[in-house]
């Protein structure tokens, strides 16, 4: 899978992070290695003047998975590991950070940051919007929602797709309660779930599918409810209905202060996503670019 984007493409700093635990020590407190087999580890790295993590793959007592896990944790950089989490494995940035996948969605990131976050001190929210359904607009979200929250972002994820919800399935959290249920109820109690294992993401399912969702989407009250989220994360991220089908995308669009547009390759038809960038502008909404999936 590769995902390209057509936004205006910046010079990418590197920061650095919190160095002070080792990686052996970080590795037996996670349980991925004994504290004898990091002992001899340390002595083999002695004679042959290897990084640690270099050694204990040589010698077969680390994987390279191992080893990533541990600089991970050094940046206080959140990752899962494969088959020990209820999260889908399609989100590429928390199980395999370091791969293409989860570079690309890095880049994205990156463009946003610098093309719109920080050039916006009013910027906050962003809508995911694609014309029609399969074209991975969920995949998309939930990825650059966790990206953003691996650089320390305060990052929550909703999803306002009432009709075909997916990222309660993407994070393996109930849907009993969410979004609809405070548009309805209009109360002030946060449905708003901690992803865990992944710092600094929540996720607010959409909930009960309500009767009347374009309605509720369309009234003040969700605007206001995005505006108070505001006082409390950095960055929002919102999963959208199809737009060429429901009306909703457009009313969610046109309360966010931009919008990605989201593609696939021998799926998505430009004709329809021209439409779509045309009908969200002249409602007033901001479209950044597009981003193509590759798969």
């Amino acid at each position: 899978m590769k995902v390209r984007n057509n936004l205006e493409t910046p010079q990418i700093t590197h920061v650095e992070g919190d160095t002070s635990q080792s990686i052996g020590h970080i590795l037996v407190r996670s349980g991925r290695l004994s504290p004898e087999a990091a002992e001899e580890i340390h002595r083999r790295q002695k004679d042959n003047g290897l990084l640690f993590g270099e050694t204990g793959i040589a010698m077969g007592l680390l994987s390279r998975e191992d080893v990533e896990f541990a600089i991970a944790s050094q940046f206080d950089y959140s990752v899962l590991k494969r088959g020990s989490s209820k999260i889908s494995e399609d989100l590429v940035t928390a199980y395999d950070p370091f791969g293409p996948g989860a570079e690309s969605f890095r880049e994205l990131r990156t463009e946003l940051l610098l093309g719109w976050y920080e050039a916006d001190e009013n910027a906050k929210i962003l809508s995911v919007v694609s014309p029609r359904r399969g074209e991975g607009r969920s995949y998309v979200a939930a990825n650059l929602a966790v990206s953003f929250s691996q650089l320390g972002h305060k990052t929550l994820l909703i999803d306002t797709d009432f009709r075909n919800t997916r990222l309660h399935a993407y994070f393996g959290v109930p849907n009993r309660r969410g979004l609809s249920s405070l548009l309805q109820d209009k109360s002030s109690f946060n449905f708003f779930l901690p992803v865990n294992g992944i710092n600094n993401l929540f996720i607010l399912p959409s909930g009960p599918l309500p009767p009347n969702p374009q309605e509720l989407l369309s009234q003040g009250a969700f605007a206001n409810l995005l505006t108070e989220f505001t006082n409390y994360f950095d960055i929002l991220i919102l999963d959208t209905p199809a737009a060429l089908i429901y009306a909703d995308a457009t009313a969610i669009s046109m309360r966010s202060h931009a919008s990605i547009m989201v593609t696939r390759q021998n799926h998505t038809k430009v004709a329809e996503l021209t439409h779509l960038s045309d009908n969200l502008q002249r409602h007033g909404g901001k479209v950044l670019g597009s981003v193509l999936l590759d798969f």
